[in-house]
């Protein structure tokens, strides 16, 4: 079969009859959608990093979108050769795809010298940090990419993998940039942002003028982030504009504030069905794994706590949330006043060592465990503060519900934690530009100096007013609701690496036979949101009040 394809690639050289059976069925859908001569050489670049079946339909559908929406010719790009995924590539009409090659010998060895003596240049971790070509950062990346798949949180020294991924990160950003020159790309679509390659393909994207679509969101409902120009390489995708603030307040701001109490209430009595995306769809993964154990919650006063931990109950209790220590320590923020995590809880954890008349608890992030970190929140635990009276582990026989009961402060960096605890008037201390900054319910210090500050007079924070309260719920009403827009071309799945593909075509195939385009939320939504020139895909049919009332009776009766 594989031969007779590379002869008439009309026929599908795979053994399973319900993937071919919708290759056959998508190719026929848009057979007739041909945007090549309305398109005047414009084109949209499609990428497919992340080699998962949900996130390969979702950057199709999305340029597919597209397509229609700009009047544009779709152009597709792998890592490498992968028969499975032309074949999707060319069902939805793309009929031109480029490959991020690894080149021949001398090319890798051109790089490698070259990457060799950078870094030799560099006086320490810090200056290689800010190398840059033209604002695509080539540092941070390599940076951020060791990191990950090391385990470690932090590094100040350089070893052979330094080498061997500045090579690589010199190599994309060269095929990046020939290829930005090369085609008349007006937009890109990318759902995977950080490491190599994703982060040189996003930021050269950027640099190039082209604006970046990127998926935030589960399954097949999710917001599309429209990135415009390379200063906003670091803003978190589920940073939302101010302008989507002012539309619920204009317009549904009472029911707003309402469905965003009422999921944050639910979820910390740990209903399902309103956890946050991380919980719903990554923390599965783990929970099937061999190293998930079940622990019996129980609701805790705070004077149950305090009698547990031999604490007195007039001191105060802040409650440290670690966040993921390795995956993309640089996203979500163009300022942080710590290199990275680990050096945030790193130094967090000497402050706190000083200030004794807190009591303090210390959560890990379940990504610890997860990715199996070579550091990790306990680890540093031990390491700083283990035989101090006044800083604990989190038990993690704590309700997540009882939490609000005990603490007096949060401090987080960029994770749920940020919006969830202002939902209770709990202030929230997080040292770095965040999802939910600017919005006035966080305390943002923008200094080391200041931060430690914080942490000092911990004591001194009130909690949050009515006004910042509601401010924190609209925010979570967004992210749960508004900023979540249904495809229906895309069939359910979660982030599993394994999925049990037959049955996902098997639905994918009835989704082609009973598509609607006037049934598409999706499409509709993203017309608007180019039409607007919004940052954001959003309902707005829930902006105009037509579903808010279903969607509160939904969460009443979970």
């Amino acid at each position: 079969r594989f031969f007779a394809y590379l002869i008439n690639n009309s026929i599908i050289p795979c053994r399973d009859k319900t993937f071919r059976n919708y290759i056959l069925k998508n190719s026929q859908k848009w057979k007739n959608e041909d945007n090549s001569k309305k398109a005047n050489g414009k084109k949209i670049l499609v990428t497919n990093i992340f080699n998962h079946l949900g996130y390969t339909i979702s950057e199709l559908v999305m340029g597919k979108n597209l397509t229609n929406i700009l009047n544009a010719e779709c152009i597709g790009i792998l890592n490498y050769y992968d028969l499975k995924r032309i074949l999707l590539f060319r069902s939805f009409g793309i009929k031109k795809i480029i490959f991020l090659k690894s080149s021949n010998f001398f090319v890798r060895l051109k790089y490698f010298v070259k990457a060799y003596f950078k870094i030799r240049s560099c006086r320490n971790m810090d200056e290689f940090l800010n190398f840059n070509i033209s604002g695509v950062d080539l540092g941070k990346t390599v940076y951020d990419h060791y990191i990950r798949f090391s385990g470690l949180g932090t590094i100040n020294s350089f070893n052979r993998k330094f080498y061997a991924n500045l090579a690589r990160a010199f190599l994309v950003h060269h095929q990046m940039e020939k290829y930005f020159k090369k085609y008349n790309f007006i937009s890109s679509v990318q759902t995977e942002i950080q490491f190599i390659p994703g982060a040189i393909m996003f930021q050269s994207a950027l640099k190039n003028g082209v604006n970046v679509y990127s998926k935030f969101g589960p399954s097949n409902s999710f917001t599309v982030r429209k990135y415009a120009n390379i200063d906003q390489k670091y803003t978190a995708r589920e940073r939302y504009s101010k302008k989507i603030y002012e539309l619920i307040n204009t317009n549904i701001k009472k029911k707003a504030v309402e469905i965003g109490g009422e999921i944050i209430k639910k979820r910390f009595d740990c209903i399902p069905g309103h956890e946050s995306f991380y919980e719903r769809f990554e923390l599965p993964d783990y929970e099937r794994g061999k190293k998930f154990k079940k622990i019996e919650k129980k609701d805790f006063t705070k004077e149950e706590l305090c009698k547990r931990l031999g604490w007195k109950t007039n001191c105060p209790i802040a409650v440290i949330f670690a966040t993921d220590l390795t995956d993309g320590v640089f996203s979500s923020s163009t300022w942080t006043v710590f290199r990275d995590r680990l050096t945030w809880l790193r130094e967090t954890l000497y402050e706190i060592k000083k200030i004794t008349n807190v009591n303090w608890l210390v959560k890990p992030h379940p990504n610890d465990e997860i990715y199996g970190v070579v550091t990790s929140t306990i680890s540093e635990y031990e390491n700083i503060c283990l035989n101090l009276d006044h800083v604990k582990i989190f038990p993690e026989d704590a309700s997540k519900r009882s939490i609000t009961k005990f603490i007096d402060a949060a401090l987080t960096l960029n994770c749920s934690a940020a919006y969830e605890y202002p939902c209770f008037g709990i202030p929230t201390i997080v040292p770095k530009e965040s999802a939910v900054s600017g919005f006035g319910f966080t305390v943002e210090p923008k200094s080391k100096d200041e931060f430690f500050c914080e942490l000092k007079n911990i004591r001194e924070l009130k909690k949050l007013n009515i006004q910042q309260v509601e401010l924190a719920k609209i925010y979570t009403f967004i992210y749960m609701k508004l900023a979540v827009v249904a495809s229906n071309l895309i069939a359910p799945h979660d982030k599993a690496h394994i999925i049990d593909e037959k049955s996902y075509w098997n639905e994918m195939v009835k989704l082609l036979d009973k598509y609607n385009y006037k049934d598409d939320l999706l499409m509709k939504m993203m017309k608007i949101q180019e039409t607007n020139n919004d940052t954001h895909t959003i309902n707005y049919d829930m902006i105009m009040n037509k579903s808010l009332d279903t969607t509160i009776n939904k969460i009443n009766r979970t």
